[in-house]
């Protein structure tokens, strides 16, 4: 039977993250990461071009070029297991648990306490797939399909719902005019408008859909 895992977001913008491994899978992790924000410190003897790359530029605030060590995970909030020894990450594991930090383990979805999901974004809109560790593949073609379902458009209406989220709670207090507000706004049509014209030619519009005086639009 699954795990009944919690779906979060975190921000990671400057946290501690250790990433024990230097092959293909510690690459990807830590590439997701440092995109994230996250203060990656790296533990392998050897590693990839693109993870030295990484170190290089700066993404990788830290590459221990060595076997890994227990005081590795000291202050880290989340701990990628990426070895091609399950010994070695069934310890990092283990270290990680007993220091409290969440862990991601490469080799072992079950053993894992974190997920690392398939992301698909666009602008504000992020939505994060896992099939529980069954199959990287229907994760990334679930993603891939997403992209195709949820384009530009939504993006660019999210950037312009922000723009009024505080004005439009000012003028409609109750939540529950305002979600027929924002759905009759969908149904509108206005997110194929905003792909195809672009979000300040539909500015006007979202304004005057959600009940808010045009003469107080503002450039973007």
């Amino acid at each position: 039977m699954a795990r009944d895992l919690y779906p979060v977001f975190l921000d990671l913008t400057d946290r501690p993250v250790v990433v024990v491994g230097g092959g293909a899978v510690a690459t990807e992790r830590a590439a997701k990461l440092a995109a994230h924000g996250a203060r990656v410190l790296l533990v392998s003897p050897d590693i990839t071009p693109a993870l030295a790359g990484m170190v290089a530029d700066g993404r990788v605030a830290r590459h221990h070029a060595r076997a890994y060590a227990p005081g590795d995970l000291d202050g880290a909030v989340l701990v990628v297991a990426a070895t091609s020894d399950r010994q070695v990450n069934q310890q990092v594991r283990d270290h990680a648990l007993a220091a409290g930090a969440q862990v991601n383990v490469a080799d072992d979805p079950a053993g894992s306490t974190a997920v690392i999901p398939a992301l698909m974004r666009q602008g504000d809109l992020a939505v994060a797939i896992t099939t529980g560790g069954a199959s990287p593949v229907v994760s990334r073609r679930i993603r891939e399909d997403l992209e195709e379902r949820f384009g530009p458009g939504w993006a660019g209406l999210l950037a312009l719902l922000a723009e009024t989220r505080d004005e439009l709670v000012a003028a409609t207090p109750d939540i529950a005019d305002r979600r027929r507000l924002v759905e009759a706004l969908l149904d509108s049509g206005v997110v194929e408008r905003i792909a195809a014209e672009g979000p300040d030619a539909c500015r006007h519009q979202v304004r005057a859909d959600l009940g808010l005086h045009p003469a107080t639009v503002e450039a973007a």
